[in-house]
């Protein structure tokens, strides 16, 4: 509950930003606002997600996986022009999903429902991580507080 503000606040603050100050005018305005919402907090969800069940390495996980998907994400380039490694990972990646909704809704003003489902069934599995973190934690407590009753 304390994440998903910021992260609603992150995606405003972005559309915002690239609507009234870049002054990029998207095909679907509103579905361009709730694409970004999802995608901000699908990745909130993951970054949170490995910070928890990792601790610093998964601060550098997260890292790394931020890194693998600009290369591997066909955001700045087309992935045909990458080598084959990036190639092969590149319908694993999360952004690839992202970027995709987002230029369907943003340009090109066909359908991105089928990316929208894929990014939403990735922030139900972080979410369903997340939960799963918190109650493996509570049952520790529990175990804990048991003892010592």
């Amino acid at each position: 509950s304390v994440l998903y503000p910021f992260a609603f606040l992150q995606a405003a603050i972005m559309y915002f930003v690239s609507i009234s100050m870049i002054g990029i005018k998207p095909v679907h305005y509103v579905a361009t606002f709730w694409v970004l919402i999802l995608v901000s907090f699908t990745f909130i969800n993951v970054v949170t997600s490995l910070n928890l069940w990792f601790g610093k390495v998964g601060s550098f996980l997260a890292m790394i996986l931020m890194v693998i998907q600009l290369g591997g994400s066909a955001g700045t380039y087309p992935i045909q022009l990458s080598n084959g490694f990036f190639e092969a990972i590149h319908p694993y990646l999360p952004m690839t999903y992202s970027v995709n909704a987002l230029r369907e809704t943003l340009m090109i003003g066909g359908s991105a429902k089928s990316e929208v489902m894929v990014m939403f069934g990735i922030f139900v599995a972080f979410t369903l991580i997340m939960i799963g973190f918190y109650m493996f934690k509570q049952l520790k407590i529990k175990k804990i507080n048991y003892k010592h009753s």
